[in-house]
């Protein structure tokens, strides 16, 4: 009972605030007390009562999700909107069994039930990947995995337990294809969320309740199309989805919600494994259930055959669609930082170059930083050690530019800067401001760890065609003019580099007669 306590008020995740632990002790009290009332009102109360509750449930839902939303800030709505859409459309199916109720009728015409009921899971199934993708980026194509698994498992407990109960009973084919569709949606959510529960601290309370909610409108619908529903179990199916309704509710009232939709973000490149074995098993689950029946000389589940593939296949392309950009993204990136590659760099210069020789206004810029004391560093503290002062120096180099400039890692310690529209002075503050931010020691392992940067800035005002290599070699050397000039950098000096280079024409660089004396000097 301690840990579920934990688990529903959230005091598991990392130290919540007090007011947040009172919060989700609130809901998580609330929720008890309303399941019990429902309950007791489902024991004792007759079927426009039972009826009632859960027109009601559902209502409640809808309204505390809202006041969720408002009361928590959450920015991201989008996936509790769909939620409450599709509150709004099973209320209108519950309605209508309300509405025959009270009239004492069997039960509502299949229009009003069916069209609603359906809607109302595809929004949420849409709502779940809204969460799960927005939760989870770096495990985004693990979380669709997951999702079309439980779509597939969905596809032999529909064959051998509910659909030949269903038959049995006469249940005509608009009731099968609603059950079908149900447990296909809610599986397929089921298991998206059990992916991101694998990573969630700070949502666990949250997802605790959406959980609650999938189970119980599960064993609802399995009471419903395979258990009695008479005498004493009458009341049992319209009770799990009353307080499946009241935990989804809950669910979007919870503090937690707020960490669950709007999770702390995540820089690091998408993962681009694809398991295409296990995915593949997935989707060949579904046709082999459905198909099963005609090899043994029976009619095959056209049902199934048909709204699983409809459910799982946009998933798969999803997928796909993740993979392409992932490795659209792995081409142009550096895998450490996050930055453009050299690759990407030189596509986006030849770009600008071209519509700055076309006449766009402002000049071009280019800068080179160079790390000083990154080797000894590694050498002393080891490779992790270095990552944490490339990426650290990836960051500062972004927050230093300007938005647009274009921010690349070239190998090893060396980073360059595009920058468009940007005149002498422009590329030297910039410069000065990178070097500063880049000699802020960086937290490693209960110490601070230090380096440099020497930075050389080129800058191209002439309306014609040159070649961004032309660019880099200008910066490269007005680079190592700046490491010349610094005692820390003589141990990284490569001078045999600069015979190697290409010869940059006098117009590239524009230098100032200080630094000229400088170079002379040096």
């Amino acid at each position: 009972m301690r840990r579920l306590g934990e688990l529903l008020t959230g005091r598991g995740d990392d130290v919540p605030r007090p007011s947040s632990v009172r919060a989700g002790r609130t809901v998580s009290i609330g929720f008890a007390l309303a399941a019990v009332g429902f309950a007791l009102g489902y024991v004792y109360g007759g079927p426009p009562v039972r009826t009632g509750l859960m027109l009601l449930s559902g209502m409640v839902a809808a309204v505390a999700i809202a006041v969720g939303m408002r009361l928590h800030r959450v920015t991201d709505q989008r996936p509790w909107v769909l939620v409450i859409i599709a509150l709004l459309l099973l209320t209108m199916s519950n309605a209508a069994w309300f509405h025959v109720t009270l009239h004492g009728r069997v039960k509502p015409p299949d229009l009003l039930v069916v069209p609603p009921q359906l809607g109302g899971y595809v929004f949420m199934l849409a709502a779940s990947l809204l969460i799960v993708l927005r939760h989870a980026p770096r495990d985004a194509s693990g979380t669709i995995d997951a999702a079309v698994w439980g779509i597939s498992l969905a596809a032999p407990l529909w064959e051998f337990a509910f659909r030949p109960h269903m038959l049995r009973s006469g249940i005509g084919t608009a009731g099968l294809f609603l059950v079908l569709t149900q447990l296909l949606v809610l599986l397929g959510i089921c298991g998206a969320l059990l992916r991101v529960a694998r990573t969630s601290e700070s949502g666990r309370a949250c997802l605790n309740f959406l959980f609650a909610s999938l189970g119980c409108t599960i064993l609802g619908i399995a009471v419903v199309n395979m258990g009695p529903v008479t005498g004493e179990n009458a009341s049992l199916p319209a009770l799990f989805f009353a307080v499946g309704y009241l935990a989804l509710g809950a669910a979007g009232l919870h503090p937690s919600v707020k960490q669950l939709s709007e999770p702390a973000a995540n820089l690091a490149p998408p993962t681009l494994k694809l398991q295409l074995g296990v995915l593949g098993a997935a989707l060949l689950l579904i046709p082999l259930c459905g198909g099963l029946g005609q090899l043994l000389g029976q009619p095959a589940d056209g049902l199934l055959l048909t709204l699983a593939p409809l459910l799982s296949i946009p998933l798969v392309l999803v997928r796909i669609s993740r993979l392409k950009h992932a490795l659209v993204h792995q081409a142009t990136h550096d895998e450490l930082t996050g930055l453009v590659n050299r690759r990407q760099l030189f596509t986006e210069m030849h770009q600008a170059i071209a519509a700055h020789a076309g006449g766009a206004p402002g000049d071009l810029a280019l800068i080179y930083c160079d790390l000083n004391g990154f080797k000894p560093v590694n050498d002393e503290h080891g490779h992790e050690a270095g990552d944490a002062i490339l990426r650290a120096t990836a960051r500062r180099i972004t927050d230093a530019v300007r938005a647009g400039d274009v921010v690349a890692r070239i190998g090893g310690d060396e980073f360059l800067i595009f920058c468009v529209d940007a005149d002498d002075a422009t590329a030297r503050s910039l410069g000065d401001r990178i070097a500063r931010s880049i000699a802020v020691p960086v937290p490693w392992g209960g110490r601070d760890l230090t380096v440099t940067a020497a930075v050389g800035a080129v800058t191209w005002t002439e309306r014609r065609i040159v070649a961004p290599d032309e660019l880099l070699a200008a910066a490269d050397e007005r680079m190592y003019v700046d490491k010349r000039g610094s005692a820390q950098g003589r141990q990284h000096l490569r001078p045999e580099r600069l015979d190697e280079r290409p010869q940059v024409l006098p117009h590239v660089v524009q230098v100032d007669p200080v630094e000229a004396e400088s170079r002379v000097a040096s």
